[in-house]
C-alpha cells in the first residue's frame, strides 16, 4: 500500500463524478436520504493510468472506496505532484467534506469537496514530507 502524504490547505476543490458513487458516499457519511449532511473526513488522490476514459485520471478515495475524480481541467495543475508522489510510492491525502442540503436543494445527491493547498504549496509540502520520511 502506498504511503499517504498529507497536504494541508484551504482551497476547496469539488470532486466530479460523484453521482456514480452516491451509495458509497452515503455509507461513508452515514447519511440518510433527504437529510442535510456535513461530514468531515480524509481523502486520497490516486492516479489511474489504466482508466479507459482518461489516462490522466486521478481518483478520489475515502478509505478503500472511490467517491469521484479530480476534474479534467485540474489534471495539469496536479500532474507534477501526483507523478512525484507515485515515483516515491506515495499518494496525496487531504481533508475532505461530504456535504448536501437534503431535499430542500432539489436533489438528494451529496457532494465531495477537498481542502487542498495550491499546487505549488502542495509540491513543497510533499517534498518536505518525502525528505523527512527518508531520514
Amino acid at each position: 500500500m502506498a504511503r499517504e502524504v498529507f497536504l494541508d490547505g484551504d482551497d476547496l476543490v469539488r470532486v466530479v463524478g460523484v453521482s456514480h458513487y452516491q451509495a458509497a458516499i452515503r455509507e461513508i457519511a452515514e447519511a440518510r436520504a433527504g437529510h442535510p449532511v456535513r461530514f468531515e473526513t480524509r481523502a486520497t488522490l490516486v492516479p489511474e493510468p489504466d482508466n479507459p476514459h482518461d489516462a490522466d485520471a486521478v481518483a478520489v478515495q475515502i478509505g478503500e472506496a472511490t467517491v469521484g475524480y479530480l476534474a479534467r481541467d485540474e489534471h495539469p495543475r496536479w500532474h507534477e505532484l501526483i507523478e512525484m508522489l507515485a515515483d516515491a510510492d506515495a499518494v496525496a491525502a487531504c481533508d475532505a467534506m461530504i456535504a448536501g442540503r437534503g431535499t430542500e436543494s432539489g436533489t438528494d445527491n451529496l457532494g465531495v469537496f477537498l481542502r487542498l493547498p495550491t499546487p505549488t504549496e502542495a509540491r513543497a509540502q510533499a517534498g518536505i514530507a518525502l525528505r523527512e520520511g527518508q531520514g
